[in-house]
């Protein structure tokens, strides 16, 4: 079909026709990328079902108990509304039994740096 030497026309027909192949796998990914997005959905949908304990690990001082203070109250609403919001339920949905402190076992600098990342997109 091509032979040494190219007319414009057909180097035009090339152009056209490369350019739908592209655009045509571009629109395959997306329709895949919105499937994927729609079935980690339902399963998200599921899971906010069966959300009943929520378990934080704790590190050197053991397990806190939530009804000691009032601090430990707000403590245990702020993250219940954390954990409500993060998964798309309603906070009654959320029930929290106990929470564990986990120690920090990074380095000061790594958690400067991506607290710096945090606040700058905000």
């Amino acid at each position: 079909m091509l032979g040494n030497k190219v007319t414009m026309g057909q180097s035009l027909m090339v152009t056209v026709f490369s350019m739908v192949i592209v655009f045509l796998a571009l629109l395959i990914i997306s329709y895949l990328i919105k499937g994927l997005q729609n079935f980690s959905q339902k399963d998200k949908k599921k899971s906010k079902e069966t959300i009943e304990n929520i378990d934080l690990v704790n590190s050197e001082k053991g397990v806190e108990k939530a009804e000691e203070s009032l601090n430990d109250e707000e403590l245990v609403a702020v993250i219940a509304a954390a954990v409500a919001a993060s998964i798309g339920v309603d906070v009654s949905n959320v029930k929290i039994k106990s929470i564990k402190r986990v120690s920090q076992n990074t380095p000061i600098w790594s958690k400067v740096g991506r607290e710096e990342q945090i606040f700058n997109r905000l």
